[in-house]
C-alpha cells in the first residue's frame, strides 16, 4: 500500500513538474515508477505528455496509444493522442481519433476544435466546414464562429468569413481579439478603409500585441499615411523587436527610396541579437525584394559564419548568388541543403532551375523526373522537365511545348445580360480597378510598375465576373475537347468532362510595367484574358504587353521566349499550365487582364 501511495506522489511531482515547464524533470520523476505502472492509464498518459512536451513525437504516440488501451471509454486520451498524429502529419488518423473523441466527450469543445483545425491542415476544407458549422449549430459562440471564418477564410470566401467574425463580435463586442479578427476580415473583404478605423481606436486605447501593430501599420501604409506606419512600426519595434515588424519596417523604408540605410534598424538589431536567425533572413529578405542583392549577399555570408549549416540561410544565400548571376557557385550551397536534408523534396526542387543555368541539364532532368514519379501533375517539374530536354536538343521537348497544338485563342461572346462584349469589358473594368485598389497592398507586390490581386475572385458574387466565368466555360469545354487522352502527354493525360476553376485573379500594368516569366503549379489549364488595353494596341515598337511563352524566369541558356500573342481585349488564350509564361513592357497607361486556372474535377 506504502508502495501505491509512493507511486501516486511521484506521479503528481512528475504533473507538477510539467505544469511548471519542466518536462526533463518530469520525466526523471516518474520514469523510475513507470514499470510499476505500466496498466495505469493516467500514468501512461502523463508520460505521453511528457514526451510530446519534449517533441519526442514517436515517443509520444507509443504512451498515448498504450493509454487508449487501457481506457477505451476516455475520451481526453484519444484527443490528446489526435494532437501527436496531427502534429506528425498523420492527418487522416488523427481525424479518426478526434471523431472518437468528440463521440466520447460530445460537450468538449477543445475536440471540436482540434477535429476542425486537422481539416484544415489536411486542406479537407469542406469537411473542416461541415465539422466547423455543426459547432456552431452545437454552441453558438464567440469560438465557434471564429472557428467558421477561420474555415470561410482558407475557402477564400471572405464576405462569409466577414459575417462569420460579425456573428462572433455580437458575442462580446467589447473583446480586443475578435475586434482584431473583424477588422481583419473587412480587409481580406476589400474594406480596408473600414478596418483601418478600427485598428486605429484599439491602438489608441492599447498597443497590446505585435499583430495589431503590423496590421495597422499595413492598413496606414496603403492609406497613403507612410510616415505615421513607420512611427507606429518604430514604436511597436521598442516593445517586441520581431522580425516580422523589422522586414514590414525594411520594406516600407526601401519602397521609399531609402536603399541600404533601409536595413540599418534590422542590422543593429542584429548586432544586439545575432543567435536570432529570424532577424538575419528578414534582413536578407528585404534587401533581397529591394535588389540589394550585394549587400544581401554580404549579409548572408556573415550570417553563415555566425550558423553554418542551417538550410534556410544557405537556400537565401543561393538565391541571392543567382540572382548575381552566379549559379554554379549557387549550386554549392543547395548541393549542401540536400544534404541535411535527405529525403526531403524541397531541397532538390530548389536546385532545378539553378541547375539549368549552371548547364547541368541531364542532372535537371534526372532529378525532376524522380521528384515527378512522386507527383506527376507538378506544372514546375514538367516545365523543368521540358526545359532541360530542350537543352539537351532531345525531340520530346517539342512534344511538351507543341505551341500551335496546345495555345488556343478564343474571342468569347458576351453572357446572358451583356448585349456585348464591350459591355461585359466595362463592367469588368470597374469591378477589377476598384479589387486592384483595395486588395492589392504594396508591400505584396513583387511585380514592376504594377498590381496583382490574390486569387479570391473566384468567391466573389458580382454579375460580371460570374459572367465571364459562364462565357469562358464554352471556350474550356473546347479545349479540352480537342486534347488526345495520351498518357504520355502530360495535358492530355488528365483530360476529363469533370473539371472546376481552381482561381480567379488580375493583374494590372501600367507603362514599362512586366510579368516575370513563371508556370502555375498546381493548375492543368490556365487562361489570360484581356479586359482592357490602353495604349500598347498602338505600340511604338516591339511588342508590348504581348504574352510570351517558352522563357524560363532566369535567364538560362539557349532559352529565349519562342512564342508570343498579342493582346487583343475580349479575348481569352488557354494553354497548359506548365508552360513557362510572361508578359513584355507595357507601353500606354493600362493592360488590364483577368486569369484562372483550371483543373480536374
Amino acid at each position: 500500500m506504502n508502495r501505491v501511495l509512493e507511486a501516486e506522489a511521484l506521479a503528481k511531482a512528475s504533473r507538477a513538474l510539467l505544469n511548471q515547464g519542466d518536462p526533463v524533470g518530469a520525466e526523471r520523476v516518474l520514469a523510475p515508477i513507470l514499470n510499476r505502472l505500466r496498466t495505469d492509464a493516467p500514468t501512461l498518459h502523463l508520460m505521453g505528455l511528457i514526451k510530446k512536451a519534449q517533441n519526442k513525437l514517436e515517443e509520444a504516440e507509443r504512451y498515448m496509444r498504450s493509454a487508449v488501451a487501457h481506457a477505451l471509454t476516455e475520451g481526453g486520451y484519444y484527443n490528446d493522442l489526435g494532437v501527436v498524429l496531427q502534429a506528425c502529419s498523420q492527418y487522416a488518423e488523427a481525424v479518426r481519433v478526434y471523431r472518437a473523441a468528440r463521440a466520447l466527450s460530445p460537450h468538449v469543445d477543445a475536440v471540436r476544435v482540434n477535429l476542425v483545425r486537422c481539416l484544415l491542415a489536411a486542406d479537407a476544407l469542406a469537411e473542416a466546414e461541415h465539422e466547423a458549422r455543426d459547432f456552431v449549430d452545437a454552441n453558438p459562440g464567440p469560438e465557434s464562429w471564429t472557428l467558421l471564418a477561420q474555415v470561410q477564410r482558407a475557402q477564400e470566401r471572405h464576405e462569409q468569413a466577414l459575417a462569420s467574425a460579425a456573428a462572433a463580435l455580437d458575442y462580446a463586442p467589447k473583446m480586443r481579439g475578435l475586434r482584431l479578427n473583424y477588422a481583419g476580415a473587412l480587409d481580406r473583404a476589400g474594406r480596408p478603409g473600414e478596418a483601418l478605423e478600427i485598428y486605429k481606436r484599439l491602438v489608441l486605447e492599447e498597443l497590446d500585441t505585435p499583430e495589431l501593430a503590423l496590421s495597422c501599420a499595413r492598413g496606414l501604409f496603403y492609406a497613403g499615411a507612410k510616415q505615421e506606419a513607420e512611427t507606429l512600426l518604430e514604436k511597436a519595434l521598442e516593445i517586441w523587436p520581431s522580425a516580422a515588424l523589422h522586414g514590414a519596417l525594411a520594406r516600407m523604408r526601401i519602397l521609399r527610396g531609402e536603399g541600404e540605410a533601409a536595413t540599418a534598424p534590422l542590422e543593429a538589431a542584429i548586432a544586439e541579437r545575432p543567435q536570432d536567425l529570424s532577424l538575419w533572413l528578414a534582413c536578407a529578405d528585404a534587401l533581397h525584394r529591394g535588389k540589394l542583392h550585394v549587400k544581401a549577399l554580404s549579409l548572408l555570408d556573415a550570417a553563415m559564419r555566425q550558423a553554418p549549416d542551417t538550410p534556410a540561410l544557405l537556400t537565401a544565400y543561393a538565391f541571392v548568388l543567382d540572382e548575381l548571376d552566379r549559379p554554379r557557385d549557387a549550386l554549392t550551397p543547395l548541393r549542401r541543403v540536400a544534404e541535411l536534408s535527405p529525403g526531403d523534396r524541397a531541397p532538390l526542387r530548389n536546385m532545378l532551375s539553378t541547375l539549368l543555368r549552371a548547364r547541368r541539364a541531364e542532372e535537371a532532368l534526372a532529378i525532376a523526373r524522380d521528384l515527378l514519379a512522386a507527383d506527376a501533375h507538378d506544372q514546375y517539374l514538367i516545365a523543368i522537365e521540358g526545359t532541360a530536354l530542350r537543352l539537351l536538343g532531345d525531340r520530346r521537348a517539342r512534344v511538351l511545348y507543341d505551341y500551335d497544338r496546345l495555345v488556343r485563342s478564343y474571342d468569347i461572346a458576351p453572357p446572358r445580360g451583356y448585349f456585348t462584349i464591350e459591355n461585359l469589358n466595362a463592367a469588368l473594368a470597374d469591378v477589377l480597378r476598384r479589387q486592384h485598389r483595395v486588395n492589392a497592398h504594396p508591400l505584396d507586390q513583387v511585380l514592376q510598375h504594377g498590381t496583382q490581386t490574390g486569387r479570391t475572385l473566384l468567391t466573389s458574387e458580382d454579375p460580371a465576373l460570374k459572367g465571364f466565368l459562364a462565357a469562358a466555360d464554352e471556350a474550356v469545354r473546347d479545349y479540352i475537347s480537342r486534347l488526345k487522352p495520351d498518357l504520355s502527354d502530360p495535358v492530355g493525360a488528365r483530360r476529363t468532362e469533370r473539371y472546376r476553376y481552381a482561381g480567379l485573379w488580375s493583374t494590372r500594368l501600367e507603362d514599362g510595367g512586366w510579368l516575370p516569366n513563371h508556370v502555375h503549379d498546381h493548375g492543368w489549364i490556365s487562361a489570360a484574358y484581356i479586359v482592357s488595353l490602353i495604349g500598347a494596341e498602338k505600340p511604338k515598337s516591339g511588342r508590348p504587353g504581348w504574352l510570351k511563352f517558352g522563357e524560363p524566369p532566369r535567364p538560362t541558356p539557349a532559352c529565349a521566349a519562342e512564342r508570343f500573342d498579342a493582346p487583343v481585349q475580349g479575348r481569352l488564350i488557354l494553354y497548359p499550365s506548365y508552360f513557362w509564361h510572361g508578359v513584355t513592357p507595357m507601353e500606354g497607361p493600362e493592360r488590364l487582364s483577368l486569369s484562372f486556372d483550371v483543373i480536374p474535377g
